[in-house]
């Protein structure tokens, strides 16, 4: 049972988030639109002209679903008129009896939800890092994902319900796999949350990986005709503005030095650069897992840190890779950071430096929209263009994105790193049933 101190470590950031929530939130009721819209832009966000905007636009799917419109394409009771980009599995929840009138109390519980979800994560082991999830709460992408309401916050939801099924019986996991599949065909992404599979005994392992394909064959049969058309209009954007994926560097360089130079040399200073980045990213990796290093910290967490760290690990390279991911999905650096930081308390010289330096920056990376914005604020006096598209007209904004860039490179390196010595560890184990196993009973 959790007393004194232990009890406020465990839920301190959860706590302070649902404080500033409802302070916030309070503006807004208030009528004190234009405070709320100044706090909210100095946070590094862009607030809509009301909140939970995101919530708004699923509600409406399922407000024109109900009347029979195809609403992947543009969805005319969506106040801006957007088409439905995530899966079309939405619509088939569309009996569920909410409209878009029901935005605030949907929105409300579900950043509420999402707040207190926070406090089934692996307790603080410090102050320090008490402090550093504090911090994380406050941030702006997860400030943004509330004031949007977005559905990442409910797949958020899902995933710590899975980490806690997939510590229980083998049915209770059973149920946990299902609920990924479930998570995934309403988003998409957490699909690859299927991966934790590669820790279970070989037969559990190949019953979820034959479920998990049928699933997504009968998936594919079932959409097919409205995945084809939904999936093109997911969401991108210019590489200078509030998304992260690995596209940004090589796209937002070629961007800017094709104003400079000769189309050719702009590439090649492009690919040079992305290149130059990834081999240092490589190296770092190689040099983590030299001898079994990461493996050997790894198996000295504690069963929910490792869970998380690899359920987060999964998502954010998977998002990173794939493409542009506007900057609310950060909100699952939440689910990494508990594990980055027991590793940095570690003894494995090689891993422990690393991954105090991943844990500290994750703070940082998610409060990066704000710090952009207040280093400009700083240079220059004056608000910049929304969404930092002008990143051109300002040396310090170039800096800051680059220092952002990088940071994201160098995390989702480590994080990969972390995956692929899992993985490799638990396909070893299964060729030598003798090795011993970093996999759950």
């Amino acid at each position: 049972m959790l007393t004194g101190f232990s009890l406020i470590k465990r839920t301190a950031a959860g706590f302070v988030g649902i404080v500033a929530f409802i302070a916030i939130g309070g503006l807004w009721l208030a009528g004190a639109h234009s405070a709320y819209e100044h706090l909210l832009a100095l946070w590094g966000i862009v607030p809509f002209r009301y909140p939970f905007v995101d919530v708004d636009g699923s509600l409406a799917a399922w407000e024109c679903a109900r009347k029979g419109v195809d609403v992947i394409i543009a969805d005319p009771c969506d106040v801006l008129q957007r088409g439905y980009n995530y899966s079309p599995f939405w619509m088939t929840l569309s009996w569920i009896p909410l409209d878009r009138a029901d935005r605030i109390t949907v929105g409300v519980a579900l950043g509420l939800s999402f707040l207190i979800s926070l406090w089934a994560l692996p307790p603080p082991l410090s102050r320090g890092e008490m402090l550093l999830r504090v911090s994380a709460v406050l941030s702006t992408m997860v400030v943004f994902a509330i004031e949007r309401a977005n559905p990442d916050l409910l797949i958020f939801i899902f995933v710590v319900i899975i980490l806690e099924l997939l510590r229980r019986s083998t049915t209770m996991r059973g149920f946990a796999y299902g609920l990924a599949f479930l998570a995934g065909a309403i988003k998409y992404y957490p699909f690859v949350l299927l991966g934790l599979a590669v820790r279970e005994r070989f037969r559990f392992f190949i019953a979820v990986a034959l479920g998990g394909t049928v699933g997504l064959v009968l998936f594919w049969q079932v959409y097919a005709t409205q995945l084809l058309e939904g999936l093109p209009r997911i969401a991108v954007g210019v590489p200078y503005g509030d998304m992260f994926g690995a596209k940004n560097i090589p796209v937002g360089l070629f961007d800017m030095f094709q104003t400079m130079l000769t189309i050719e040399a702009a590439a090649k200073v492009s690919v040079l650069t992305t290149l130059t980045l990834l081999a240092a990213i490589v190296c770092l990796m190689f040099r983590l897992s030299l001898n079994g290093r990461v493996v050997a910290a790894l198996r000295g967490l504690d069963e929910p840190r490792r869970l998380a760290l690899l359920a987060g690990a999964l998502l954010l390279s998977g998002c990173f890779v794939a493409g542009q991911n506007v900057a609310y999905r950060g909100i699952f650096l939440l689910l990494v950071l508990p594990g980055t930081f027991a590793l940095g308390r570690a003894r494995i010289s090689a891993v422990a430096p690393t991954s105090r330096v991943i844990a500290a920056a994750i703070p940082c990376l998610m409060w990066a929209e704000a710090i952009r914005l207040w280093i400009h604020l700083a240079a220059v006096g004056k608000y910049p263009p929304p969404g930092f598209m002008s990143v051109l007209d300002q040396p310090v904004d170039f800096i800051a994105w680059c220092g952002r860039e990088i940071a994201w490179w160098f995390v989702i390196g480590f994080l990969l790193t972390i995956l692929l010595n899992f993985a490799v560890h638990r396909v070893f184990a299964i060729i030598a049933p003798r090795h011993e196993r970093l996999a759950a009973p």
